[in-house]
């Protein structure tokens, strides 16, 4: 079943208790507007209808992360009513008060969907309280779903968020079932205008944990709000950028690039220790290069290592390149993030058939689509991975909990969801992790991943 399928399988879970005839409802002394949704409305489109906020109603509906359809009934908080007292004797009939905790046990009992519905602003110890920020895109797939006979269709930027957020999401349901008692707060960041407004609006005052976002630039933003919070862990789950001024309480699941080029080089010359290498690379991307020489020539001779860098409008000249390297045998370095540099520069030593190479590239090479399997495995290419699975009973038993849970197989940002949301939730997954602080940072950055090479177009763990 394709993950497309498995989002609309999920849509269908929702709140179903509501009376047909309510009209409103009190929670926690707050007041909210019951809507149930038409064919062709949008959450943008209600949000307006009500001059609420979109994030706000997807605090108080967690499960429209996962669609919206007719029928659904949401709760739609009212930022210009009234609150009335809740009291017995002078609510209506036709308004029901419920508490939070009340909500929680009945989304739980209808539709197993373990996210806590509303932001509490009471210290609770009891709970840990935990923020997601990811792009979903909600008002985007709502759009496709109405525009579109093909209710299946997701919009692509959606689909990181998605996965990560089902990896997340099911290592919630395992610490649930140790006795951990999780509020899980999700919001979807779509754009710096969104983001912004939730910072503004206060709403992560009391979480503990927050995850995301993604981007390093909003997460730059999260971290000027709260970098200095002791009592918070910000944690940047996916980019491989890291946040420039030094705050205390920062930790960056990929690791830099700066370790992964330790590990890299540790390994090559550990398993070539007599060949001459070549360390390549674009000018534009001097600081790694530099690193990486320094690195090299703390353990060797000069005269073992060559060093390059090109412009990548220089790749195209398949000459000027091959004019650089040995016609026989090329171990090579190349300490690139640049998607375009990469993608150029792979294609052109691929088409030199008569040379073997061993490649030695950075973890963002993974998320570059573009990249042909063909050279990855002809190029002998290794690169460290943070999204590999790891041959153990541990990935076996996630594989086997996912399927079960969601009805497919899980893709790579949702096992590294899942070992995030353990290690930093719990006491009993510290070794899944281990996060250092480096020489001029003061943030934390993950220094445990797998070095993977590509063999028979099978990714494979050297280390």
């Amino acid at each position: 079943m394709s993950k497309s399928v498995i989002c609309i399988v999920l849509f269908s879970v929702f709140i179903t208790f509501f009376a047909e005839a309510q009209q409103d409802t009190i929670i926690d002394n707050k007041p909210y507007a019951i809507h149930v949704v038409q064919p062709r409305e949008t959450l943008y489109g209600i949000s307006r209808q009500y001059d609420a906020e979109l994030n706000d109603l997807v605090i108080s509906n967690p499960a429209v992360i996962q669609g919206l359809h007719v029928g659904f009934k949401l709760l739609v908080p009212l930022r210009h009513t009234i609150v009335r007292p809740v009291d017995n004797n002078t609510i209506s009939q036709s308004t029901k008060s419920v508490t939070s905790d009340t909500l929680s046990k009945k989304i739980k009992n209808d539709s197993d969907f373990r996210i806590s519905t509303l932001p509490s602003y009471e210290l609770d110890t009891t709970k840990i309280k935990v923020a997601l920020l990811l792009p979903f895109y909600l008002d985007f797939n709502d759009s496709l779903k109405v525009n579109n006979n093909n209710k299946n269709l997701i919009y692509p930027k959606s689909k990181v968020a998605l996965d990560f957020y089902f990896g997340f999401q099911l290592a919630i349901d395992s610490l649930t079932e140790l006795g951990y008692n999780i509020d899980l707060m999700v919001l979807d960041v779509p754009n710096d205008s969104v983001f912004e407004s939730i910072l503004t609006s206060n709403v992560l005052y009391d979480r503990e944990y927050i995850f995301g976002p993604i981007y390093i630039r909003q997460f730059e933003e999260l971290a000027k709000f709260y970098g200095y919070d002791t009592e918070k862990k910000l944690i940047s789950p996916l980019s491989y950028m890291s946040v420039k001024n030094k705050y205390l309480n920062i930790f960056q699941s990929v690791p830099l690039s700066y370790v992964q080029i330790d590990a890299l080089i540790d390994y090559l010359l550990h398993t070539n220790n007599s060949d001459e290498l070549i360390l390549l690379g674009q000018d534009r991307e001097d600081d790694l290069i530099s690193y990486a020489k320094k690195k090299l020539s703390l353990q060797i001779m000069n005269r073992r290592c060559q060093v390059f860098t090109f412009d990548k409008n220089q790749l195209s000249d398949r000459d000027l390149l091959k004019s650089k390297l040995k016609s026989d045998k090329n171990i090579m370095i190349i300490p690139s993030n640049d998607r375009s540099f990469v993608s150029r520069l792979l294609p052109t030593l691929g088409s030199m058939e008569d040379t073997v190479f061993t490649i030695y590239g950075l973890n963002t090479w993974n998320r570059f689509d573009n990249l042909d399997y063909y050279d990855l495995v002809n190029l002998n290419v290794h690169m460290p991975s943070i999204f590999m699975n790891d041959n153990s009973q541990f990935y076996s038993d996630f594989v086997n909990n996912y399927y079960q849970k969601y009805f497919s197989y899980p893709e790579k940002y949702a096992y590294s969801a899942y070992q995030q949301c353990l290690y930093f939730l719990s006491s009993e997954f510290k070794g899944l992790l281990d996060f250092k602080t480096f020489p001029n940072t003061s943030f934390q950055s993950n220094t445990k991943f797998n070095i993977i090479r590509f063999v028979d177009f099978e990714r494979l763990i050297v280390q």
